[in-house]
């Protein structure tokens, strides 16, 4: 048994037995005298006190044992067991939606055909938008402190998911963000249907419905009257036929714009009737929402990320339909008719999860066991569900089996006396297990309550709760509690008597102080329709107004309280937006290219940006020719192992490449690519014997090294911000334990300055002069010793270049 539970949520559902728990909750007692000894768990850990007090102030009116099956008595009440702070009341709030017509005022607002479930849908958007927006505090026991609510603290309670559609449909057009689990309305998905239209008009055009459907689409946005005057250029055959006919007439001014749209439709049809025939299916699909956008237009409509995820749950059935021995448009439509033929659907796309800040909308058995601090109960109007009474024969375990008399001379049919027996035993067994079913829908609040029904007729709706206004006992008559048809009419009576609730103009002395003045506390209110949906009306109307505006580029006057606050968020500026357009991790080679492009860019009066890069030449590429870049790479790769024991020569440099071959340090075609007689030469310089007579040789020692953007960026004029500069250095070389900086390259010089290296000298210096310097400064920064000299080396020619 569940900690506050008590013995009521015992469902008689999936063949369970209640009376299997009930006959021993009767026969076992407190005191343990009898059968045995009864713990009743009813101290609440879960529910604030204006919850407990509403549920045991409307349950010890409506639950007795011979409706109901069990006593709602002291040892049933709830007691509080959870510590809430109490400076907020959270009173429990029943509305009920008047639905008595007058004439006059629906043909004004179009309301009389509004559904029950709509209206409640609507209210439960308008009262979670204000719960939201309002800022609505909660108490949060894992911090023990108030804070807002949050779409994730709310729930949606229905007793069947009949009026899910509605409901989510309400939520996406004010985009409050739903979580249901359903198992169907994905083919009555609106984006669903108009893309299926689309490829039935694919698979074949001359199929009126689905291409008056696709023309009347956002796809191709013909309006009704657009669809009439297509239709007068050709009054006999199909509708497809017409829209050809109206495509090679010639339009009349007024009508240009609507003949460039078919024009282009009907083109547009052409290929893709092409691409079916010879494509895939999937491709097709996709390659639509490319060339319509339309995947792009729902994703910018209310509810758009699970419209967008019901088109791409399109493409992927149509994937996974490919991977079978089927193939084609034409099945794949005739699979989806058969599909809906026999009434079958497909689950929705979920593109939201339990976890999200989103409501949860659920029936009240799948909530069992959960909790939530804002409780929605919906569709407590609606009559339960006797369609098990009405069969033509009737099944018990006790009575056995009952059929209604039939004359078969008189040819009529009368119910039977055993019939009318388990009928009315199987009403009360109903009648008691929706006792228990609004139960639980009472105690899944934390905090917050709110009952929702709709009626027909207030008037007579309180004509009928009258009736237990003049009852002195805590349990109502059983004859009323019986015959109820609906949870509103065990509600209603029951808070009639309350004080609060303000149902009556004046209170019967007779009933009991206990009743009126109960603790519980309630906000009872009955509203028609048109009091509420006025200012939705308004506000629609008002959208309507403004999409007309903005689709002819003309501005939209707004007035809100707001307006300053919404200009300030529009013209806000990003302060840091030259940080964004910058690398704040950068290499010494990109920063030199970098410094390069915008030196020649400053004497143009342009400056450039740098950009390395994404991809590296494929493998295949590179066997046929190597580049520059990878050349100077493979040198880099001999001078890093190359051993420094003695001058190497000619053939001990062949034979070590070979080797460095065989350790795949480097490829064949790299190999071939490095001249070992300019590493030779190398050795033969200043520079080169000093490598070999060093102390200690530090080779390709990479660094990490935070700068300022001021000092590497010439052309930042940003805040304060610091670059992570990357960088490898070729060579440090100690000796007397001084450190020399060397640095190798592979630039071509011979051929490619006029005057040789003495005019190059001036042009090179200044080229890796930053390059050579970040180097330097990495060094003294991270390793605290100073570098005494600085040089370049470049191996065409081997040149050594002094760097100051």
């Amino acid at each position: 048994m569940q900690k506050g539970a008590g013995c009521l949520p015992y469902y008689r559902f999936r063949l369970a037995e209640p009376n299997l728990f009930l006959s021993k909750y009767r026969r076992f007692s407190a005191a343990g005298e009898t059968a045995g000894l009864r713990i009743d768990l009813a101290r609440n850990f879960r529910s604030r006190s204006e919850v407990l007090a509403g549920t045991n102030f409307i349950f010890k009116q409506i639950m007795g044992t011979r409706v109901g099956e069990i006593e709602y008595d002291s040892q049933a009440e709830l007691v509080k067991g959870a510590d809430y702070p109490q400076e907020t009341s959270f009173p429990v709030e029943l509305t009920v939606i008047d639905q008595a017509k007058e004439s006059a005022r629906e043909e004004e607002t179009g309301l009389e055909d509004a559904e029950q479930s709509q209206l409640e849908a609507r209210w439960m958007v308008q009262k979670i938008r204000e719960l939201v927006e309002s800022r609505k505090p909660i108490y949060d026991p894992k911090t023990k402190k108030e804070r807002p609510v949050q779409y994730r603290d709310i729930v949606i309670l229905l007793r069947s998911m009949t009026w899910a559609g509605e409901v989510m449909e309400e939520c996406k057009r004010a985009g409050i963000p739903l979580y249901a689990k359903l198992g169907n309305g994905y083919f009555q998905a609106t984006e669903v249907a108009i893309m299926i239209a689309l490829l039935q008009v694919i698979d074949n055009p001359y199929q009126d419905i689905p291409l008056a459907a696709v023309l009347r689409s956002p796809i191709v946005r013909c309006s009704e009257n657009d669809l009439a005057v297509i239709r007068l250029c050709s009054k006999k055959g199909t509708y497809y036929e017409a829209v050809q006919a109206f495509a090679t007439s010639r339009p009349e001014a007024e009508q240009e714009e609507l003949h460039e749209r078919i024009c282009k439709f009907l083109e547009k049809l052409r290929v893709w009737r092409a691409l079916a025939r010879n494509g895939s299916l999937s491709a097709l699909i996709w390659q639509l929402y490319r060339d319509t956008h339309y995947y792009d237009f729902v994703g910018g409509m209310p509810g758009g990320k699970q419209r967008q995820a019901n088109l791409r749950v399109l493409y992927d059935r149509a994937k996974q339909y490919e991977e079978t021995s089927f193939r084609g448009l034409f099945r794949f439509l005739r699979l989806i008719e058969r599909l809906q033929e026999r009434g079958d659907d497909l689950g929705a796309a979920k593109d939201l999860s339990e976890q999200e800040d989103v409501v949860r909308l659920m029936t009240v058995h799948a909530s069992k066991g959960l909790e939530f601090p804002v409780v929605f109960v919906a569709g407590l109007g609606r009559s339960f569900n006797e369609m098990d009474l009405r069969q033509s024969y009737l099944l018990d375990k006790e009575y056995g089996i009952a059929a209604k008399y039939i004359d078969p001379v008189k040819r009529l049919s009368f119910p039977s006396l055993p019939q009318l027996a388990i009928k009315r035993k199987k009403r009360l067994e109903l009648l008691a297990e929706e006792m228990r079913v609004l139960y639980v829908a009472f105690t899944r609040a934390k905090e917050k309550l709110f009952l929702l029904g709709t009626v027909k007729s207030a008037e007579k709706m309180l004509d009928k709760w009258k009736n237990a206004w003049n009852q002195t006992d805590w349990l109502l008559q059983d004859a009323q509690r019986a015959a109820a048809g609906s949870y509103l009419d065990w509600i209603g009576p029951a808070l009639i008597r309350h004080r609060e609730a303000n149902l009556t103009e004046k209170h019967n002395p007779l009933v009991i102080p206990e009743i009126t003045q109960h603790a519980s506390r309630w906000k009872v209110q009955i509203t028609r329709p048109e009091e509420w949906m006025e200012g939705e009306e308004q506000e629609a109307d008002l959208r309507e107004g403004w999409q007309d505006l903005a689709a002819a580029n003309k501005p939209i006057a707004v007035s809100s309280p707001h307006k300053e606050e919404i200009n300030k968020r529009l013209q806000w500026r990003y302060p840091f937006q030259s940080a964004s357009v910058l690398h704040t991790k950068q290499s010494v080679s990109d920063l030199k290219r970098i410094n390069e492009i915008y030196n020649a860019g400053a004497e143009n009066g342009l400056a450039r940006s740098y950009q390395r890069p994404v991809f590296k030449r494929p493998a295949f590429m590179q066997e046929k020719k190597l580049t520059p870049a990878e050349i100077g790479t493979a040198v880099h790769t001999v001078m890093q192992h190359l051993p420094l024991n003695q001058q190497p020569a000619n053939a001990d440099l062949k034979c070590f490449i070979e080797q460095l071959v065989q350790r795949e340090l480097l490829t064949a075609e790299q190999a071939e690519a490095v001249d070992p007689s300019i590493i030779a030469e190398f050795f033969n310089t200043e520079i080169g014997q000093m490598m070999l007579k060093a102390d200690r040789i530090y080779r390709e020692t990479p660094f990490n090294l935070g700068m300022s953007a001021r000092e590497l960026y010439p052309h930042w004029s940003g805040s304060e911000e610091i670059v992570l500069v990357q960088g490898i250095i070729d060579c440090l070389i100690e000796i007397g334990g001084e450190l020399y900086l060397l640095d190798y390259k592979t630039d071509t010089i011979s051929g490619r300055f006029p005057g040789g290296f003495d005019k190059a000298r001036p042009i090179l210096e200044s080229r890796y002069r930053l390059q050579i310097e970040l180097y330097a400064k990495a060094v003294e920064q991270i390793w605290k010793r100073e570098v005494k000299r600085k040089y370049l080396f470049f191996f065409d020619g081997a040149h050594c270049l002094p760097v100051e």
